[in-house]
């Protein structure tokens, strides 16, 4: 009896994580921003050619980028600058992750690509520049570029896990896609 439930139990635990796998697998397609939309404001308008030089800024970060369009492959670069409230607040970097959203015409997003991911747990003081070089191939009918962003700062104390009992603020920053607004 007991090398029965034993083979139960294994049966069981392999169908857990089979079904495990397969839903991480496929869960890849639901944390997608593909179908989300970009505000104007934030779009990049991708030309042929030469390279092209551009500043793209928020309240967080402002960006000095270069970018050169060769039929679909896009060679971009650039810089990435904490803006002043967030470094004069804080202390650390904890981690920023930086992507770029390729869109159609209507500033839909067509694909997200991760760019860069930047520290972890960093003083600013020995932070250094933040730069990021990629090429990406660029969906069809890609008419802009987004960049986006989801970021950590912190200060004081605290555990590695960022444990409050230590007295450490922190401060989650972004800018990612969203809905377009009705009309």
């Amino acid at each position: 009896m007991h090398a029965k439930t034993t083979n139960l139990i294994l049966l069981q635990l392999f169908w857990v994580c089979l079904l495990t796998i397969l839903l991480a697998g496929c869960s890849a397609k639901f944390f997608t921003y593909n179908g989300s939309w970009v505000a104007e404001d934030d779009r990049i308008i991708v030309q042929d050619g030469k390279p092209h030089n551009g500043a793209w800024q928020t309240r967080d970060v402002t960006i000095d980028y270069t970018y050169q369009k060769k039929m679909q492959n896009l060679q971009i670069s650039g810089d990435v600058t904490l803006r002043s409230y967030i470094t004069m607040g804080f202390g650390t970097l904890d981690n920023l992750t930086l992507n770029l959203h390729m869109l159609d015409p209507d500033g839909i997003v067509l694909d997200s690509k991760l760019i860069r991911i930047f520290a972890y747990r960093l003083d600013f003081h020995t932070l250094g520049k933040m730069t990021f070089n990629k090429q990406l191939e660029l969906p069809a009918n890609t008419a802009a570029i987004a960049f986006g962003y989801s970021g950590r700062v912190s200060e004081g104390g605290g555990g590695i896990h960022g444990d409050k009992r230590g007295g450490q603020t922190d401060w989650s920053f972004w800018k990612i896609p969203g809905r377009k607004p009705s009309e």
